[in-house]
């Protein structure tokens, strides 16, 4: 039987690369255009305009009367649009990120037809091993993608079936094996049919022997190919096998009857196509920024939204989205990388900006009304908790208070900073008799570090009163001690104690970097330099004691000076770490150093966890396009095992580790100056980024060389003989449960976002008791992955629990007893009723809502 080849005619849309965004709309501005125009005069003719509806909703800002044209050639299936937002990344992007990509994406395709229900992701730079999970709780179970895969070691076919962790979660795959370009330029002659079209297909079954095989024919901001089923047409002339025009959904048609080989893990393999396993590093200050922005919108807004919601305080979902988009539009595959121009860069800056711009507005907005309609004084605090289980530990708030030092009745707090802001005179207050000039007293702005019960999923309210206790002193003690666990500042080295036995010190490692922005290379000689501590004192508090390090660590001609503070608060661990870089073109990373060899590190990934083992990279220039090297992702929390110990560490500032010998070392930093270059030490031949492509040009980065800025990492460190995947999720949990606290007050009106400018409502908000609980969760166990406001039904919310566990978790039902609930995927579409959670699955429900 003769091969039929599928051709599939198609553009891959960058919205920002070494161009801008706007650079990208004002050429979409023609083509788009063009495209509408030949599908309409080609009935037969179909396009697929990437995978993300965010394109053509700026493109129709510029061009609304086009809208029902689009309408309809979606209803025809001729043009296939969605289901993502942007083209995410699927490697540093949080588990809810993508998922809320998908689901807004869905939401906003809707407007113009049905979506593509394929997980269209042709150019992302690998995959978790989740992404079959949250592809099937988006409706989802087809696949395409270009990079990660290598089919002497996955699957031995471009067309599988790809496996979660989690049981039953599946999609059925297809792999690009020479990318999305593969078709590119597509014409009815010998040059392009012998020297490109057949090659590939030629590629592809020397893999697999396929009878039916699909094509993309697009690339990079390419126009639609006019004439295109007259033009396959002409090459069935041609060529040796049999060519059709075609669109994903025939393919998948075609190939899901068939008996695929399957595979579970993640794609991260640099066999055929570059991954760039090094670029979770790149521009990491704006890294921090979004890692940090999607905890601000899971953990902290969104469930904020709920408890509001709760006490009909109503703000709008299409706000929420506002700030979703901002991010989504950053974590576009080369926008997450940071493999990107400088002006793009300030774009992203911007954007994030703006996103937390509204987030802080929707929180402030929430607690002003909630503490208004209490009544709250002066000398009142609210604590919130938007987690379904009731908490019980430490939390930091700020305090604005006429006193200098401060207590909470029988609550154990202490002051860990004091700032006073002078009293100012001449100052206009305006009063209902008039306006007046008065003298503003002095005030003290406090950091306050308090332990605290509050319910689930609410808040309760604190009162404070003047303190006589004194401040925390410095020492020029070298040691902290906390139960069993000592730091001790010895031999020129931070070292840690468990039970009077060492067990691990502190490191700054600093090394060269002679790569761009898509790869971190090293120097052809070694490079490394080690922190020398320089000074050393603690601070001993009744419930936080640090110790507090200075050191410099040398980077060719620079000298980067470090501040280094290790914390423990309750036995437990932090560390923070920061400096002024004024250093170009080097990598810094923070470095656990264990007492003997680590053997393999566990990282944890989307709702679940991974074992990783160095692999050996000799003769590696003989397989792979890129040195595969040990350089990996991980979502918060990573440990690394020894024989007798297991070191964990959880931070939201960075997701690249690596470890070697019995050092565990976590990317704080790595600068570079340039977009893309040619014959790296672990990347030879052609430069990424296009920059020696013919007629393109070299282009610095010199805002990703040296950042000069402050740079700030903070992570939390445990030590254990043994630990399981539970105890650590339920450790992480809690680490990303946010402060959030807020104070009704006049001496400072610029604390919170919009204070002064927040106005009363006719809304009234049903608060009235000091403590407040919309839903608690007496199973401790149970881990929320997102709580939010429903999409479709304001007056419902939505609760997903996860379970990264490799046990099945069941559900105390009678938790949810006061609330109508159904079970539903992430968009809502109703599934079958049950109280159990697969291992490394999801279980998504949504609440009836009930008002106060």
């Amino acid at each position: 039987m003769m091969t039929k080849v599928h051709i599939v005619n198609h553009t891959h849309w960058d919205r920002e690369w070494y161009f801008t965004s706007m650079d990208a709309l004002s050429l979409s501005d023609g083509l788009f255009t063009d495209v509408i125009d030949e599908l309409q005069s080609h009935p037969k003719a179909s396009f697929v305009l990437d995978g993300q509806i965010s394109i053509l909703d700026d493109y129709l800002e510029l061009h609304p009367e086009k809208e029902r044209d689009v309408k309809e050639l979606v209803s025809k299936k001729q043009l296939f649009i969605g289901p993502w937002y942007t083209q995410t990344d699927c490697a540093m992007v949080s588990e809810e990120a993508i998922l809320r990509n998908g689901m807004i994406g869905y939401f906003e395709s809707k407007k113009y037809g049905i979506p593509m229900d394929i997980g269209y992701l042709p150019d992302t730079f690998g995959f978790n091993a989740q992404m079959p999970l949250i592809l099937n709780e988006l409706g989802i179970h087809k696949f395409i993608f270009w990079r990660g895969i290598n089919f002497d070691k996955h699957v031995s076919s471009p067309y599988f079936i790809w496996k979660g962790l989690a049981k039953d979660s599946q999609v059925t795959a297809v792999n690009f094996p020479q990318g999305y370009g593969t078709g590119m330029l597509l014409e009815p002659n010998h040059d392009y049919v012998d020297g490109r079209l057949d090659k590939g297909v030629d590629f592809i079954k020397s893999i697999s022997d396929e009878e039916d095989i699909i094509i993309p024919s697009g690339n990079d901001q390419l126009n639609i190919i006019t004439d295109f089923c007259e033009k396959v047409a002409k090459m069935n002339e041609i060529g040796k096998y049999q060519y059709v025009p075609s669109s994903y959904d025939e393919f998948f048609q075609i190939i899901q009857k068939k008996d695929l080989p399957s595979y579970q893990g993640e794609l991260f393999d640099p066999k055929y196509a570059r991954i760039h396993k090094t670029i979770s590093s790149v521009r990491m200050d704006l890294k921090q920024d979004i890692f940090h922005l999607e905890q601000k919108l899971t953990k902290r807004i969104e469930p904020l939204m709920v408890i509001a919601n709760s006490l009909n305080i109503s703000i709008s979902n299409r706000l929420l989205f506002k700030a979703w988009k901002k991010l989504f539009e950053s974590q576009a595959h080369d926008s997450m990388a940071g493999c990107v121009s400088d002006s793009v860069a300030i774009d992203i800056s911007h954007r994030i900006k703006e996103a937390n711009e509204i987030c802080d507005d929707i929180e402030n907005l929430i607690e002003k009304r909630i503490a208004e309609a209490l009544g709250l004084d002066m000398n009142q605090v609210i604590l919130f908790n938007t987690d379904i289980k009731p908490f019980d530990g430490y939390k930091v708030i700020q305090v604005i208070s006429p006193f200098e030092s401060i207590e909470f009745p029988g609550i154990t707090s202490e002051i860990l900073v004091s700032k006073k802001m002078e009293s100012r005179e001449n100052i206009l207050e305006e009063t209902p008799a008039g306006n007046r000039y008065i003298t503003e007293p002095s005030y003290y702005i406090l950091t306050v570090l308090m332990h605290c019960q509050l319910p689930g999923l609410g808040y309760k309210v604190f009162t404070f009163h003047k303190s006589s206790k004194q401040n925390i002193e410095e020492s020029k003690k070298n040691q902290i001690s906390q139960g069993n666990t000592s730091i001790r500042f010895e031999e020129g080295k931070v070292q840690i104690y468990q039970n009077g036995q060492f067990i691990a010190y502190i490191d700054i490692e600093d090394e060269k970097n002679c790569g761009d922005t898509y790869d971190f290379s090293p120097s052809k000689t070694d490079t490394k330099t080690y922190v020398e501590w320089q000074t050393c004192k603690s601070k001993q508090g009744q419930l936080k004691k640090d110790l507090i390090l200075e050191g410099i660590v040398k980077v060719d001609s620079e000298e980067l000076h470090v501040h280094l503070i290790l914390s423990l608060i309750n036995k437990n661990l932090s560390l923070n770490l920061s400096f002024e870089n004024n250093a170009c073109n080097h990598r810094l990373r923070l470095c656990l150093v264990t007492k003997e060899e680590i053997t393999k590190a566990r990282a944890s990934i989307p709702f679940g966890y991974l074992d990783r083992s160095n692999r050996c990279l000799d003769h590696w220039q003989q397989e792979y396009s890129e040195k595969p090297v040990n350089v990996e992702r991980f979502e918060e929390v990573v440990s690394a095992y020894t024989n007798d110990k297991i070191y964990s560490v959880y931070t939201s500032d960075t997701k690249e580790y690596e470890y070697s010998e019995n050092r565990l070392k976590l990317t704080v930093l790595s600068t570079t100056d340039s977009l893309g270059k040619p014959d790296l030490l672990n990347r030879p031949g052609r430069a990424s980024g296009d920059t020696t492509k013919k007629g393109h040009i070299m282009i610095d980065t010199p805002m990703a060389q040296a950042l000069h800025k402050k740079i700030q990492f903070e992570c939390k460190i445990r030590i254990d003989e043994k630990i399981n995947d539970q105890t650590l999720s339920l450790w992480k949990d809690k680490n990303d449960l946010p402060n959030v606290s807020y104070q009704r007050q006049s001496l400072n009106y610029f604390i919170y976002r919009i204070d002064n400018k927040i106005q009363p409502s006719r809304q009234k908000c049903h608060a009235k008791q000091a403590e407040y609980s919309l839903l608690t969760a007496t199973d401790k166990n149970l881990i929320c992955s997102a709580i939010y406001v429903s999409y479709y039904e304001s007056n419902d919310f939505v609760i997903r629990l996860k379970n990264p566990t490799p046990n099945t978790q069941e559900i105390d039902s009678s938790i949810f007893s006061d609330f109508k609930v159904t079970k539903i995927d992430a968009l809502e579409t109703e599934k079958s009723m049950n109280w159990s959670i697969a291992p490394y699955g999801v279980a998504t429900y949504k609440f009836q809502l009930r008002r106060r």
